[in-house]
């Protein structure tokens, strides 16, 4: 008769990571309130063992304790809040809860989560874009029969359910704004855009509508940063101590934008008279700043009430490939104008 291979416990991922049971615990349970290094460590001891914990498959819950997984790269944003709102307000109807992942703009991060929610008996996922480094594990929540939803980009060639927007003509139409009042030196400042797809898509479309107007790039006007106001503060910097600064930013991320405009200020210049600022988002706070920011609206909200839908609905009748495109409306403000001319009275939203 043959030895039974020892089934690992909670109690050996806990000696392998060098936490404690407690810990373990919590990272099954409520990964949302644990550290990520923690939680990569403790994922990392898991996968080792073989540890599979107490998972049950989803069928075994009862509707009332029905969960889906959402992940969002920061939890400071207010743009992210409002899409989780969206999420949360369709899942309760629904009798669904919302646990919530936080990747901090970390591929590493995100792994760690969608390494751990493989194990708990979820119905459903939805993310906001991925890193293309996990793409094979986002495939594989699809293969596990658990619905998984993409937000905030189109994504048609990778065959996953989406609720997002064009990000590439966002920016394109935003940057040819920035033209048509007569800018020519047009910067941009952009999240990380090296792994994250939908940034990616914006400096893609910032570049094109240059070459559209006949400019050719500059490197030197792109700056590859964190999307926070200090970020921006910091980028905005930079490009002010260029030999031949820009009359005009692009910031892809209203956080960007605000960072940028507090900069120009302590510099004892004036926006948008002697330079143009653009963001994108427009979070509740663009029109509150000083001056009320142009922007290129996103509908946060709707997003996350469509793919909490789309979730729900793809769980039910078990059709994939639900994919949706929402519009984006430019606002214009105050933050834009001609170079070196007089800020104007502002416009009404136009369709993007």
């Amino acid at each position: 008769m043959g030895l039974r291979k020892k089934v690992p416990s909670m109690h050996d991922v806990a000696v392998l990571a060098d936490v404690s049971k407690a810990t373990v615990s919590r990272c099954v349970n409520s990964p949302h309130i644990v550290q990520p290094a923690t939680l990569q460590r403790v994922v990392a001891a898991m996968n080792q063992l073989g540890y599979e914990g107490n998972r049950a498959k989803p069928d075994a819950f009862p509707e009332s304790t029905a969960i889906v997984a959402l992940m969002i790269p920061t939890v400071r944003s207010s743009l992210f809040a409002e899409t989780t709102y969206g999420v949360e307000k369709i899942a309760r109807a629904h009798n669904h809860h919302v646990l919530i992942g936080n990747s901090q703009y970390s591929a590493e991060n995100e792994r760690a989560f969608l390494e751990l929610w493989l194990k708990l008996p979820l119905r459903g996922l939805i993310l906001t874009g991925f890193f293309d480094s996990n793409r094979d594990l986002v495939h594989k929540f699809a293969g596990r029969g658990i619905p998984c939803v993409v937000t905030y980009e189109t994504l048609a060639n990778d065959g996953v359910n989406y609720v997002g927007v064009d990000n590439f003509e966002a920016s394109y139409r935003a940057t040819a704004y920035l033209m048509s009042l007569g800018h020519h030196n047009i910067a941009s400042i952009l999240g990380p855009f090296s792994g994250i797809r939908r940034t990616r898509r914006r400096l893609d479309g910032y570049v094109a509508a240059l070459a559209g107007g006949g400019i050719d790039r500059r490197d030197d006007y792109i700056i590859e940063t964190e999307p926070t106001l200090r970020d921006g503060k910091e980028a905005a910097a930079r490009l002010l101590s260029l030999d031949e600064p820009p009359t005009a930013i692009f910031c892809a991320g209203d956080a960007l934008a605000m960072g940028a405009i507090a900069q120009i200020k302590d510099a004892g210049l004036k926006v948008p008279d002697d330079l143009s600022v653009m963001g994108f988002d427009d979070i509740d706070f663009a029109a509150f700043c000083d001056p009320p920011l142009t922007t290129v609206k996103l509908p946060s909200y709707e997003m996350g009430q469509l793919a909490m839908k789309v979730l729900l609905d793809t769980g039910r009748t078990g059709k994939q490939h639900r994919q949706y495109r929402l519009k984006t409306d430019l606002v214009i403000r105050h933050s834009c104008a001609p170079p070196g001319k007089q800020r104007g009275e502002g416009h009404p939203a136009i369709e993007v």
